[in-house]
């Protein structure tokens, strides 16, 4: 497992961005385990556009609705509780960056890949909750996105090296910067105080010795889930990203030991994945 390097990471990156505040209370409300229908329908009445764009969707053809609704908890019930709160947090993680370039889009958008197929596969497994699983992946790269943010001409090589040479990020980041992305996410769901079994998946998911050495099934199982959905979303080649590399026993582990059954996974992948996009970003779903 990653152990901690000596590095003065306040002084690397002095600025931290906050967690917006709707994206905090969406994890207080996930963390919760008991909140209402009425919880989650104050946190999204902080947002208008948003509300507008819930019911939007909640009458749209998708949900084949036999009649129009007008009213947020409606709507809420009609997408479904925790897909609801999976787009909230997603919206509202897209103000994290100050401003935006090609990488930054990139990066965002490999996230909310990895986010998707993670919910796909906990949904599969039925061990966790695909909302949270949901909320792990969308995370699972934020070393990169504060990299990028703080750091661009650096990352910028980091990416010319990724690219050109073929080899992993973490191979590259810690050859350019001196500690990778998993470094630096550790330390900033630290800063946001964010549940240890995040922090240690956003730290680990690029470890090679997670069944070996992490004891707890329930975290091997949420950093594998994050592992695998990241070595799925690589191979769509959504976003920017690098291959993934499991092991038989890992792929086993997340009940996607089949080459088929993964290959089926992938397809409804890139669907939900379109979806999702469309709906956070308000535009027309796109091939990638």
């Amino acid at each position: 497992m990653k152990k901690d390097k000596l590095i003065n990471f306040s002084a690397t990156v002095p600025d931290i961005p906050s967690l917006p505040v709707v994206a905090t209370r969406i994890l207080q409300i996930i963390a919760s385990g008991n909140s209402s229908l009425e919880d989650l329908k104050k946190v999204i009445s902080m947002d208008q556009a948003f509300s507008s764009r819930l019911l939007k969707v909640a009458n749209s053809p998708y949900y084949r609705a036999s009649h129009t609704v007008s009213d947020i908890s409606y709507a809420i019930t009609r997408i479904g509780f925790t897909t609801v709160q999976a787009l909230v947090f997603a919206i509202s993680l897209r103000d994290l960056r100050r401003s935006s370039n090609k990488t930054d889009v990139a990066l965002w958008e490999h996230s909310l890949a990895v986010s998707v197929a993670s919910g796909l596969i906990a949904r599969d497994l039925g061990l966790i909750p695909s909302g949270e699983a949901f909320i792990f992946g969308l995370l699972h790269d934020i070393g990169k996105v504060v990299i990028n943010l703080s750091m661009r001409k650096e990352f910028a090589e980091v990416i010319r090296i990724v690219q050109q040479e073929k080899v992993p990020f973490v191979e590259a980041e810690n050859r350019i910067l001196g500690f990778d992305h998993g470094d630096m996410g550790k330390y900033v769901a630290q800063q946001w105080n964010l549940p240890d079994d995040m922090v240690f998946a956003i730290a680990n998911h690029h470890e090679p010795d997670i069944m070996t050495e992490v004891d707890s099934a329930d975290l091997k199982r949420k950093t594998l889930i994050i592992k695998a959905a990241d070595a799925l979303c690589a191979s769509l080649e959504i976003g920017l990203s690098h291959g993934m590399v499991l092991s038989a026993q890992e792929w086993q582990f997340v009940k996607l030991g089949s080459a088929k059954r993964r290959d089926a996974l992938l397809a409804i992948i890139q669907d939900e994945y379109q979806s999702y996009r469309s709906f956070i970003t308000g535009q027309p779903s796109r091939r990638t």
